[in-house]
Parts: C-alpha cells; sequence; structure tokens
C-alpha cells in the first residue's frame, strides 16, 4: 500500500494530464493515504467495536484517494459529506435500524465500484449488510442478528478443441430472489449440470470436504483466439454477475454471493461497500451512542460488532489496495497449492 503514497513515479500513474497536474493530483492522494494508513494503525491497537471510529475514517481517507482520478479535488476534499447518514438517537435495534444514503463520497464510491448509481435517499437496512460481509457469517448466526448469505463458488475455465466456458461449484443455496436482476443475469449464463467426473480433482478439493456441490455450467461459449484458450473470455462470462459477488479472502473459495439488499427491488451491495457502510453504522454509534454496545444490556450486539472489527480490518484493506491497484489481490498462504 505505502509505495502508492511514498513512490511518485508509481501513484501519479493513476493520473492523466499534464506532469504538472499529476503532482499537484499526487500531492493530495499521498496525504489522503497516509492519512488513512495512521488512522489504520492506530485501530490495530483498539481491542474491541470502538476500533470502528478509527476504521471508519481510515476507510473514508482511502475512498477520498481512491476518487481522486475521477472526481477533481475540490469534490474530494474540503467539507464534503460522508455520502450515508445515520441518527443514534432514533436508534432502536440493530435489526431494524437502516442507513440514508446522502449527496458525498459514499453515493461516489458506490458508483465508481459498481458501475451504477445509487439513489440519494435509498435506505440500507443494517440486517442486509451483516448478511453480506462473509467474515462475520458465524457471529451473524450465533446472535441471530440478520440473516448470512451462504452462498459461496470455485470458478473452473474449462476449454475443449474449439471454445472456453465457465463451470461453477457451488456450496450453499443460490441467493437471488426469482425475480431479481441478478437471477435473470444468472439464469440468462448459466444453467444447472450434473457433477463432472473426478469433479473434486477438476476443482482441486480435498476429499475431507463435507459439504454438497451444486454444478452450473456457462449456457455460451467463447472462441479461441489464435488457436489459444480464451480464458479471459470465459471469465467475463461470470463476471456480469461482479456486483453480486465477492471475491473470496482465502485459499479454498473463489467467491461469495452478495444479493440486493431488497428482494423485490435491485440494490446490489458487494462485501467490499457493505463493510464500509457497516463500519460508518458502528463508528456513528461508538461515538454518539456507545451504550448501544453494552455487553451486560446488548451482549449479542457488543459480541457481534466486536467481531465486525476483527475481523473485516485485514479485507477492508484487501479492498483498498485492490481498487487502487486496479486488480484483485489475492493473498494465499504457501501450503494451499498443495491438495
Amino acid at each position: 500500500m505505502r509505495k502508492q503514497s511514498e513512490i511518485k513515479t508509481h501513484g501519479r500513474n493513476r493520473f492523466s494530464g499534464s506532469l504538472k497536474s499529476k503532482n499537484a493530483l499526487w500531492y493530495e492522494y499521498r496525504n489522503f493515504l497516509r492519512q488513512a494508513l495512521s488512522n489504520f494503525e492506530a485501530a490495530l491497537g483498539v481491542p474491541n467495536r470502538s476500533a470502528c471510529l478509527l476504521y471508519y475514517y481510515s476507510m473514508l481517507n482511502f475512498a477520498k484517494a481512491e476518487l481522486l482520478d475521477v472526481f477533481t479535488v475540490s469534490q474530494i476534499s474540503g467539507r464534503i459529506g460522508h455520502g450515508i447518514s445515520f441518527n443514534p438517537t432514533n436508534a432502536k435495534s440493530i435489526s431494524g435500524d437502516y442507513l440514508t444514503v446522502k449527496a458525498g463520497v459514499f453515493p461516489r464510491l458506490y458508483e465508481r465500484r459498481t458501475g451504477i448509481p445509487i439513489s440519494i435517499n435509498q435506505r440500507i437496512p443494517i440486517k442486509a449488510l451483516l448478511g453480506n460481509i462473509p467474515e462475520i457469517g458465524t457471529q451473524v448466526n450465533d446472535t441471530g442478528i440478520g440473516d448470512p448469505t451462504d452462498g459461496s463458488f470455485i470458478q473452473l475455465l474449462a476449454s475443449d478443441a474449439n471454445s472456453s466456458w465457465p463451470v461453477l461449484a457451488v456450496t450453499g443455496e443460490l441467493p437471488f430472489g426469482v425475480r431479481s436482476n441478478a437471477s435473470k443475469i444468472f439464469r440468462r449464463e448459466f444453467r444447472q449440470v450434473g457433477a463432472p467426473e473426478k469433479w473434486r480433482d477438476l476443482f482441486g478439493i480435498s476429499r475431507r470436504l463435507p459439504w454438497a456441490m451444486e454444478f452450473y455450467e456457462a449456457k455460451n461459449l467463447v472462441p479461441h483466439v489464435n488457436g489459444q484458450s480464451n480464458l479471459a473470455g470465459a471469465a467475463s462470462i461470470t463476471w456480469k454477475l461482479r456486483n453480486y459477488f465477492t471475491l473470496a479472502q482465502h485459499s479454498w473459495l473463489d467467491a461469495h454471493f452478495c444479493p440486493s439488499l431488497y428482494r423485490a427491488r435491485d440494490v446490489p451491495m458487494p462485501a467490499e461497500l457493505a463493510r464500509y457502510a457497516l463500519v460508518y453504522y458502528a463508528s456513528s454509534l461508538v461515538r454518539y451512542k456507545p451504550s448501544a454496545f453494552d455487553p451486560q444490556l446488548h451482549p449479542e450486539q457488543a459480541y457481534l460488532f466486536d467481531a465486525l472489527a476483527r475481523e473485516c480490518a485485514l479485507p477492508m484493506l484487501i479492498d483498498t489496495l485492490s481498487y487502487l491497484e486496479g486488480k484483485a489481490q489475492l493473498f494465499y498462504p504457501e501450503d494451499s497449492w498443495r491438495l
């Protein structure tokens, strides 16, 4: 991450225009990053949900840095709003609370990452955010606050003599409502098939895996290019669903499904945006209504948001690095390459 803020030739490569203009943008960019990293490092020393206040201000500065190549400095710095709001004095229960989208950083970050706008005054239910963050699925299930999404998949890129296509091994359930846009896209592109012969070997899955898998194969094939397998073209079929899954940050799965915030209305919320919004919510309560996390009165909420601060810190940092670098950043342990 620090090469973005400390090595001029690397950091300013994000920007276009004259050298003078690029240097001026990098000056703002590097200081957003430095401030973000300082807050992040300070948060690592806080042992519970109180860290969310520092993590949020870290993520806010990272977001401003990320947006500098598409917005002017005046549109990003200064007194720009958070872009989401929450009134802690009206907070009643985490399962019933919601955020509201406002003008500011969040809707710009949302559009930058998803490619589609989110409506101003759109409500974002906290319960739905919790379900779309895979790292805290166990705690969400333990507390009964929210419904964790358990659908995940491993992707195999297959080829024959002429064409390439993706095959998905899915664990859990497809979390798309029947009428949702994600469901329409998925069923337009994929059909369910039986288990391929020797599927564990093909997908590199240990025989100790206890869960059943379902398999989905792309309906359309992409032709080879210059006689070579077109793996990028095959993967692009899966990437049409990019707003409805998040890449796994461990070695045994490739991605987790993230359904829309609403069943009847399509509002994508991939995990990298759900983490950002939920840390904002936690920071508001930590700052203005810490009694919401009282371990005697609200032990489930304290337990859940302690897990948020503990489990989501590294994924949020990886999210940022991926978008600053312009490609997914995957960190696999060395032993994951052995079956």
